[in-house]
């Protein structure tokens, strides 16, 4: 009978905590695949290159574009910006001798390892040499290497990119795939004025990847960049800036939503559960009348007896909530796996916090006082000589 008394306990806490563990996963996988991309404090500035009007998306019209100068002005200027790397990304062909591939092109400056959280395993960076004399040289990514030099030495051989050949100087560290597609290790690396001298003619840059000096001066970075922008462009709508901070505010609101819809639920769950203590505790009363008379009729006083029909219902409660806590994170684990296996690459964690527990702890007590008074104060409230002639 204690256990149907706890079970709605049970199922109440353990939806808490598997709800709350899947939600904490969440947030701790994004922050995760951020820190591949260059963690809390990064922000984006791109060319819009569609604009919508009205109904319809168009090319943009603008004549302005993202350079070098502009990235340099923003680091020089900007006070809370820590670093800001230029770049320009295409797909190329890729090719050592007669073998070739597709990979993905960055062309960038040596700023580009702080700003993307993402260093050298062997060999060296390009250096700010490499970019004053647009040095042919090359960084390679692990697949990369592994692919195209079967994990031997690279260090001083050449790669032909389209129709140039670079000199291999580094291989990047591993750093596996971010956001579910973005392969890093299936990237090449070269000086930025390389590519602008020997790809494109001019100065101009895809976008810039750029680091606020901590994470609440992110926003601030965000605002000094787009007014050093339109100073010098004179014009606002031809690009845009996105932080990894605004990112995450969404990210929180969402799955602050999720865990708000998923624990009314749980809530309910309570509820239901601590009317079922409520109700056994009620027939408890009632079986147990002659016992409160004969404890009252040695000398027991109301309170004593208050108190110890209330301790029952908290003791319910709490050994229901502890019962909820395992299962809870059961369940979260299981929920966390399933996910896993249908979000491919996600490697969903499942994470029970210190305060959930806490709070299902409380909850669990707060219930059994709450459900237990009522019951408690009406064997109280008992007369010794009618409890002791009821059969």
């Amino acid at each position: 009978r204690s256990l149907l008394t706890m079970l709605g306990i049970i199922i109440g806490v353990s939806a808490v905590i598997g709800t709350v563990a899947v939600g904490e996963g969440a947030r701790t996988l994004v922050l995760q695949e951020l820190e591949k991309v260059g963690g809390r404090t990064l922000f984006v500035v791109m060319r819009h290159e569609w604009i919508k009007k009205g109904d319809r998306w168009m090319r943009n019209p603008s004549k302005e574009y993202l350079t070098s100068e502009d990235a340099y002005a923003i680091l020089a200027e900007a006070t809370a910006v820590k670093e800001i790397s230029p770049e320009i990304i295409w797909d190329v062909d890729v090719s050592v001798e007669r073998e070739g591939q597709k990979y993905l092109m960055q062309a960038t400056g040596p700023s580009f390892t702080e700003s993307q959280n993402w260093f050298i395993d062997f060999g060296r960076f390009m250096s700010n040499q490499d970019m004053n004399t647009w040095e042919k040289v090359v960084v390679i990514g692990a697949k990369v290497w592994e692919e195209m030099f079967n994990r031997m030495n690279p260090l001083g051989r050449e790669l032909k990119i389209g129709r140039d050949r670079f000199t291999v100087i580094g291989v990047m560290e591993e750093k596996g795939t971010a956001f579910g597609d973005l392969d890093r290790d299936r990237e090449v690396i070269v000086p930025l004025t390389t590519a602008q001298k020997r790809f494109l003619g001019n100065d101009r840059v895809s976008m810039f990847w750029g680091k606020a000096k901590s994470f609440e001066q992110a926003d601030l970075a965000v605002l000094e960049t787009k007014t050093i922008l339109m100073r010098r462009h004179n014009e606002e709508e031809f690009f845009e800036i996105q932080s990894v901070k605004g990112a995450l505010e969404q990210i929180n609101k969402v799955i602050l939503i999720i865990k708000a819809m998923l624990g009314g639920t749980a809530a309910i769950a309570l509820i239901v559960g601590g009317v079922g203590i409520m109700n056994i505790m009620l027939v408890s009363v009632t079986e147990r009348t002659r016992e409160i008379g004969l404890r009252k009729a040695v000398g027991a006083k109301s309170r004593d007896i208050l108190s110890q029909f209330l301790v029952e219902s908290v003791i319910l409660c709490i050994v229901g909530g502890a019962i909820g806590i395992l299962v809870g994170t059961g369940l979260g684990l299981g929920l966390a796996k399933i996910i896993s296996k249908i979000i491919k690459e996600a490697n969903w964690p499942a994470t029970v916090s210190i305060q959930s527990i806490i709070l299902a702890v409380s909850a669990s007590a707060s219930i059994g006082i709450f459900f237990g008074l009522y019951p408690a104060r009406k064997a109280a409230k008992l007369q010794p000589t009618e409890a002791l002639r009821y059969e």
